[in-house]
């Protein structure tokens, strides 16, 4: 019998967050007013946020055999993630990106994903996927290195549980990737910037048409302005947003996303799940950092 257990592959990161009054253009440079360091990582951020939520979770991802790698490991460990998929390389150091935050708490990143792309099939051990109830990718897992052919193995060997996959704006700029995806997935977790992106690179339109392509549900963070959820049949709910005050967006998305994906393992209507989402995205978003310490979801 299953467990009520997620995998989550995806980038491990450290993060240094920076409030800035202005973001500088080409060539000039700009002070911050503070900066922060945290552990980051889309699929790290998820996994963590699971493992709060009483969600048995693992972590597939790959750090630098470098004191910032065994630190993000420990991180995790920390909080009853199971880390044992966490492979470690000498190719690169481990994931560092620069967020600046303006003001208005929109945060812009710069990434060097670094050890993130060294993921390795050939030492995967894949038995988990006999005990998953749902297997989530970040996109950033799907853009290059061995990473990328390790999330498409793991997508081809598709087994009896959900897969959930958070699209990017660099997957988004690359849209020969949907036709790799059609069928693949359950549930599409896509922000308003990406789809943006995604619908200026492809025929792709309207979110009713990306459903139907990719053959999923296709669910948009809106941030600000809730979300909606979109059926392979056109079918939309719009859930709206829990009105907060905006410290730091970073991480808001991920927190999202883990908020859906608790849901939908706990076998919770969209509703339910877009309604819990919507409220992790909005309280990561009154915090420094994307990771939620103190989770209260009633």
């Amino acid at each position: 019998m299953r467990r009520n257990q997620v995998a989550v592959l995806g980038d491990i990161n450290l993060d240094i967050i920076a409030f800035h009054t202005s973001f500088p253009t080409e060539g000039g440079e700009d002070i911050a007013e503070k900066a922060i360091i945290r552990h980051g990582g889309s699929g790290a951020n998820i996994a963590h946020t699971l493992s709060l939520l009483g969600v048995s979770t693992l972590m597939i991802g790959c750090v630098g055999r470098d004191p910032v790698g065994a630190a993000l490991t420990e991180g995790l460990a920390a909080v009853q993630v199971d880390i044992s998929h966490i492979q470690q390389t000498e190719m690169e150091p481990s994931g560092v990106v620069y967020v600046v935050v303006t003001e208005l708490g929109e945060r812009t990143m710069l990434t060097y994903r670094g050890a993130n792309k060294y993921l390795r099939h050939s030492i995967l051990k894949t038995e988990f996927l006999d005990t998953i109830s749902l297997l989530h990718i970040s996109g950033y897992s799907l853009l290059e290195g061995e990473q990328k052919n390790t999330a498409f193995k793991l997508l081809e060997k598709r087994g009896d549980y959900l897969v959930t996959i958070d699209m990017c704006i660099p997957l988004a700029k690359s849209p020969a990737i949907l036709d790799s995806l059609t069928s693949l997935l359950d549930y599409l977790f896509i922000n308003t910037h990406e789809f943006k992106e995604l619908s200026q690179h492809s025929r792709v339109k309207t979110l009713s048409e990306l459903a139907s392509r990719l053959g999923c549900m296709v669910v948009l963070k809106k941030g600000a302005g809730g979300c909606e959820i979109t059926s392979v049949s056109g079918g939309v709910l719009k859930i709206p947003a829990v009105s907060v005050k905006a410290v730091d967006t970073t991480g808001a998305g991920d927190a999202f996303a883990a908020g859906f994906i608790y849901e939908l393992v706990r076998g919770s209507p969209p509703l339910k799940c877009g309604e819990t989402a919507v409220k992790l995205g909005a309280l990561a978003s009154t915090t420094v950092g994307g990771r939620i310490e103190n989770l209260d979801i009633q």
